[in-house]
């Protein structure tokens, strides 16, 4: 085998290592351990998601081997929340967070990811139809907002750092579930790269190769990419005019990199396309919008808005009975409440579609969608409560929304129907 580099040049002095425990980030630490500079300072971070049921175990043992190696090491707990979703997505997303929390400005975050992952990652991404900046992947060296990520490992195989481990008698934990071929990247290690080198041999290898090709075009495309996104961007996020003014092919890029940018996931070729599509053909009272892992692009006054998805755990079969003594506290957040004494009972729910309101000094009842489309943007629609009487009429929307009866009401009786939306995300 190859050995490792008896010497490394850290991006910077202090070396933050993400350390699992596993066999990679074992090699990893072991292995920096004895060839930084003598004036680097090293850490380890140990992200415990608490998914397994060695999750304790785990992190004792990587207490126990930093305190045998004189590796300063945190422990970083996190949750979780909505395990109907995509899980690996959701615990990498919290695992960079818990990282970044404990980074300081300047620092290095080094990674374990090898030459095997780069392979695995190009196939998923191209089973998910990702672009060109996606699909080459991991870099060795990238400077992200306030600290550098380090993977120096990225030119050796899983089965030379497994023999680097054998040859220290490094001690590693093993998580059984990735012998679980469901997620797709276990598939992809257990089933897929087997048979293709089967057929193909030292498939590995080329995948590699062609992820580096692909980031050398990706980094002739940044220039172009770093232009228009400057033409593009707005305070609230990026301008629709001017992107609709490029070409479609760089339209795509350009929404590609603004994603990556901010640290989401860009969506496959086949949803960018449509939700071009709807940014070509849209109307002021569409719910114009793409979803994706975590996060949720909105239309809203011309400008496309990066919002974190709130809408996970949906509560479609809220309706509730309300005296309207105390605030009522609602399951999407906020509360609703009297200013004054409340006149009779509410029943309150969310939004199911169709619904019409008579506003004060008008006539006729109005499509609440189209209301809301020129006043509330979409991201907070769906948190806005709909309060209706005994007989099913609609009285208000939140208190953006007020009708003729309750207007009316609320003047004669000195009271006001007050809607406390929640904190909005930083």
């Amino acid at each position: 085998m190859r050995a490792l580099p008896a010497a490394c040049l850290p991006p910077s002095a202090t070396v933050r290592v993400g350390f699992s425990g596993g066999l990679d980030s074992t090699v990893l630490l072991h292995w920096l351990k004895h060839t930084l500079p003598a004036d680097a300072v090293l850490h380890a971070i140990h992200v415990h998601h608490g998914l397994q049921a060695e999750a304790d175990t785990w992190a004792t043992h990587c207490r126990v081997l930093c305190a045998d190696w004189g590796i300063p090491l945190q422990i970083e707990q996190v949750r979780i929340a909505d395990r109907s979703r995509n899980v690996e997505q959701q615990a990498r997303e919290a695992r960079y967070a818990a990282f970044e929390r404990r980074l300081q400005a300047g620092d290095t975050l080094a990674l374990a990811h090898h030459g095997d992952d780069v392979a695995e990652t190009l196939l998923l991404r191209l089973m998910r139809g990702a672009g060109t900046e996606a699909l080459g992947n991991m870099a060795e060296r990238e400077t992200r907002a306030g600290y550098h990520l380090w993977r120096p490992l990225l030119g050796f195989s899983r089965a030379e750092l497994l023999a680097y481990a054998q040859a220290h008698a490094l001690a590693w934990v093993e998580d059984a579930s990735n012998a679980d071929t469901g997620p797709d990247r276990n598939f992809l290690r257990q089933r897929v790269l087997p048979l293709l080198e089967s057929r193909f041999g030292n498939v590995r290898a080329r995948l590699n190769h062609s992820a580096a090709l692909l980031r050398e075009d990706a980094d002739l495309l940044r220039p172009l990419l770093d232009d228009a996104l400057v033409m593009c961007r707005s305070e609230a996020g990026l301008s629709l005019q001017p992107l609709r003014a490029l070409t479609p092919a760089l339209q795509g890029h350009v929404l590609r990199a603004w994603l990556q940018r901010a640290g989401h996931t860009a969506p496959g070729a086949e949803a960018l396309r449509e939700f071009l599509r709807q940014l070509a053909e849209h109307t002021p009272d569409d719910d114009t919008r793409l979803d994706g892992p975590g996060y949720r692009i909105a239309l809203w006054a011309g400008e496309l808005h990066l919002r974190p998805d709130a809408d996970a755990a949906d509560i479609a079969a809220f309706d509730q009975l309300w005296d309207g003594r105390t605030p009522l506290r609602l399951p999407r957040g906020g509360e609703l409440a009297w200013a004054g004494e409340a006149p009779f009972p509410l029943r309150v729910r969310y939004r199911l579609g169709g619904e019409r309101i008579r506003l004060p000094g008008r006539d006729m009842h109005h499509s609440v969608k189209k209301l809301l489309s020129e006043r509330v943007p979409p991201w907070e629609r769906a948190a806005l409560p709909f309060v209706y009487n005994d007989d099913g009429e609609l009285l208000a929307v939140g208190d953006v929304l007020v009708s003729a009866v309750l207007d009316d009401l609320s003047r004669r009786h000195g009271i006001r129907l007050r809607w406390h939306p929640a904190a909005s995300p930083t």
